[in-house]
């Protein structure tokens, strides 16, 4: 991930939460407020909404069989409401344990799992700042999803004494087992292309 950044100190804050909130839901670009500051962004192509429709409903099948907790699509995710803090993890997943963070439609962090699904438009300053952020405010485990190159890659990192550890990578076809869910084995191609049921094996294909 390159050299990871701190997190900011508090500071002026330009926006709050409050006013993010309160910006129209139909802008034609989707947007992050990082520490008080409204960042934009192109919206995703629809070939990386595909892809993250079907990671997320693989997930939630699973999570909804074994009554695991909820799995949240494309919601805002409020890390730090006093310091302006909001991110957009393509989905993310929140244990029974610890379902009173979502509360008046809003999800607030730390999430047990996000998960980001990359894009070529993804900048590389802002994939380093949500790492160091995630991090920081600690999400337990964090994905992220690299689907642009020859092979799509998936990195794992689990949050080992206040640090990501990179736990899993793989490459194609490669089989991958969560650390989160054990017994949920799946692989990406065929994930992304939409076949569910030959993109996993076990217990999960009666699910898909």
């Amino acid at each position: 991930m390159g050299v990871l950044l701190k997190p900011r100190p508090s500071k002026k804050v330009r926006m709050s939460v409050r006013d993010y909130f309160a910006l129209p839901t139909d802008l034609p670009y989707e947007t992050l407020l990082i520490y008080g500051e409204l960042v934009t962004m192109p919206r995703p192509k629809p070939k990386h909404n595909r892809a993250s429709h079907y990671l997320a409903d693989m997930l939630d099948r699973w999570v909804r069989h074994a009554r695991l907790g909820l799995v949240f699509f494309e919601c805002d995710l409020i890390l730090d409401e006093e310091n302006a803090l909001v991110y957009a993890p393509d989905f993310m997943f929140l244990a029974n344990k610890h379902l009173e963070q979502y509360r008046d439609e809003l999800v607030y962090g730390p999430v047990d799992l996000a998960v980001e699904v990359l894009s070529p438009s993804n900048r590389p300053y802002l994939q380093e700042r949500k790492f160091a952020d995630y991090e920081h405010y600690g999400i337990s485990w964090y994905w992220v999803i690299d689907p642009t190159g020859d092979e799509p890659t998936l990195r794992e990192h689990q949050l080992v004494e206040g640090k990501y550890v990179c736990r899993t990578e793989i490459t194609g076809a490669e089989w991958f087992e969560p650390g989160l869910f054990p017994g949920l084995v799946f692989r990406l191609p065929q994930l992304l292309n939409g076949d569910l049921k030959a993109a996993v094996k076990g217990k999960a294909k009666k699910l898909m």
